[in-house]
């Protein structure tokens, strides 16, 4: 109400946009997204979750909402200007770009090279516990084909990239005139983006003119995968690739880089099709069960963290529990696996099949999801059957995993020590040392370090009355949806 009224007065058209909305996210989204249409605002609802699902995409326009699907910077204008026009589609999608090949198919995707970098908004920064970091996505795209994964689906698996010299001019702006000194480089895989090395060059150039500057990204572990060469061996170009994107990323202010091991499991790896972890030779081989091909997968993860180690940069690892080949002591047995293979950081995840994976798409077919509701595919419950547990023993693996690796013993060695791991830098040893007392803080606090802050608010009036998409249906449009006038209109058809 608040809104339509300051509309009013000042004379100016509202849209509502709810972006980059994810599965566990999407209740409150659609909630939200009901009442402002209830209220008369035109609503855009876009994010990994209806890009996904089209059976949310279907409920959200039958209520009126309109669903932007996949990207959106190259449909803006044309979004708006039917808006402006009284002519807003239920649904936008890109129809012009380039054809990329997902997990099953293909859609198509559009050319960023040219596309508009964020624009800061310092006042936006300042909400946040550091006003002196921002996020910033250089690539689009995952070339691989893991089965849990909604990336490949949404944004293909055609790498596509942003102008590198743009990319470097907004680095440098943002440090200059915002107060920038540290990035987070969010792309799914920056090591398979085309223009990373200008990228680390110019970032590295930026530093050595004596500004401060620091990052974190997310690459796979074939980034660092390499081992030691024989004597007489000449490198191959992949392997100069590889050192020659670690010697940069180090050189352009690396502190961590974010590797997603998610299993020890070799035939885990097999059945979520991320052969990538394993061995080229062990990738077809049928004897993943044995002590070999486990031996072999925590030997390339050691030569990861050691050769990002040897660049001063920490490894932030991405586990997850309850693939169809855990057992009960899953979670006990991986955390020591990584503290022994030298991991500095540890996300753990519980194995969630999210729409618009092959994860989601096989428990239809099998009817193995056992919960519906979405506030619970927040990667910390179990929604589905698992061959080999029940749903206590895998949320118990899950508890397991985080208390092993974030004991209090490891713990306070890494707090006494600041985080004193031989060759790390002194940025990455901040970094670890803030971090893992976070990460034992929240997981104890019963809230995954990448979902909260140090506390919660509490706001009883926002909390979720309904469960259902009917249910929400009829509760929030049950009186009709007000337009910005105070005039009362009729609802969408059900």
């Amino acid at each position: 109400r608040a809104m339509q009224e300051k509309a009013l007065e000042d004379g100016v058209e509202v849209i509502i946009g709810l972006a980059g909305v994810q599965t566990n996210q999407y209740p409150r989204g659609r909630d939200l997204a009901l009442q402002f249409r209830r209220a008369g605002f035109p609503v855009l609802f876009g994010g990994f979750h209806v890009s996904g699902y089209p059976e949310t995409r279907a409920f959200l326009e039958d209520c009126g909402i309109t669903t932007v699907v996949g990207e959106a910077e190259t449909i803006w204008c044309e979004l708006l200007d039917d808006y402006l026009r009284g002519q807003l589609r239920p649904s936008y999608s890109v129809t012009d770009g380039i054809r990329a090949k997902t997990g099953s198919g293909e859609i198509t995707v559009p050319v960023i090279t040219g596309a508009q970098l964020p624009a800061i908004s310092d006042p936006y920064l300042h909400r946040f516990a550091s006003s002196s970091m921002t996020t910033l996505d250089t690539s689009r795209g995952c070339p691989f084909t893991c089965s849990y994964c909604s990336v490949k689906n949404v944004m293909g698996r055609t790498m596509r990239a942003r102008d590198p010299e743009a990319v470097v001019r907004w680095i440098r702006d943002a440090g200059d005139r915002h107060g920038i000194r540290s990035l987070f480089i969010v792309d799914d895989d920056f090591f398979r983006s085309p223009t990373w090395e200008p990228i680390l060059e110019g970032m590295a150039a930026y530093r050595r003119d004596g500004h401060d500057l620091s990052f974190m990204m997310q690459v796979d572990a074939e980034a660092a995968a390499f081992g030691d060469l024989r004597p007489g061996e000449p490198p191959s170009s992949q392997r100069r690739k590889c050192e020659r994107f670690l010697e940069l990323a180090a050189a352009a202010g690396c502190y961590s880089a974010f590797v997603g091991f998610e299993t020890f499991n070799p035939q885990n790896l097999l059945a979520a099709a991320k052969v990538q972890n394993l061995e080229k030779e062990q990738r077809r081989r049928k004897d993943q069960a044995s002590d070999r091909a486990l031996a072999a997968v925590k030997e390339k993860y050691r030569r990861v963290v050691h050769n990002w180690h040897r660049h001063g940069v920490a490894v932030h690892c991405g586990y997850m529990i309850g693939f169809p080949f855990d057992g009960p002591e899953c979670g006990r047995q991986s955390a020591e696996w990584l503290l022994e293979v030298g991991v500095d950081l540890a996300s753990f995840f519980i194995v969630t099949p999210l729409p618009g994976t092959e994860d989601h798409d096989k428990a239809l077919r099998e009817g193995t999801i056992l919960d519906w509701d979405f506030n619970n595919y927040d990667s910390q419950h179990m929604v589905s059957h698992h061959p080999r547990m029940t749903t206590a023993q895998v949320v118990q693996a899950y508890r397991d995993a985080y208390l092993t690796f974030y004991s209090a013993r490891n713990t306070m060695r890494s707090l006494l020590t600041f985080h004193g791991v031989p060759g790390l830098s002194w940025a990455a040893r901040s970094a670890m040392w803030r971090q893992r007392a976070y990460y034992f803080y929240s997981y104890r606090a019963g809230r995954h370090p990448m979902l909260g802050g140090i506390w919660q608010r509490r706001l009883p009036a926002a909390r979720r009355e309904v469960l259902t998409d009917e249910e929400a249906r009829g509760h929030y449009l049950g009186g009709g949806i007000v337009s910005a006038e105070g005039v009362r209109l009729g609802l969408p058809a059900a």
